[in-house]
């Protein structure tokens, strides 16, 4: 039996096929053709990166809500001294 051999792609050679494929005018099979991928190895990576932009952009909103959330709670904390110091001083 005769072992196939599989050939791997550097991570730039991936990233290029990715942009070019995205670029308008550009098909996933032309792009495949053009750089002798094949176009089912080329449409795998262009929905790998799909979905990375979408957990970075889901990261970044958990980040920013995570920010908004602690400067909520440290706006209610000076709320809740400040109506304690005007409740003391009106007694």
């Amino acid at each position: 039996m005769a072992k196939k051999k599989t050939s791997t792609y550097t991570k730039e050679l991936q990233d290029k096929a990715v942009s070019l494929s995205k670029a308008p005018g550009n098909s996933i099979a032309s792009v495949a053709l053009l750089l002798g991928v094949p176009a089912w190895k080329l449409r795998t990576w262009v929905e790998e990166s799909k979905r990375k932009l979408e957990r970075s952009s889901e990261v970044s909103e958990l980040i920013r809500l995570q920010n908004e959330n602690k400067e909520l709670r440290q706006e209610l904390e000076f709320l809740k001294k400040a109506a304690a110091y005007f409740a003391k001083t009106q007694q």
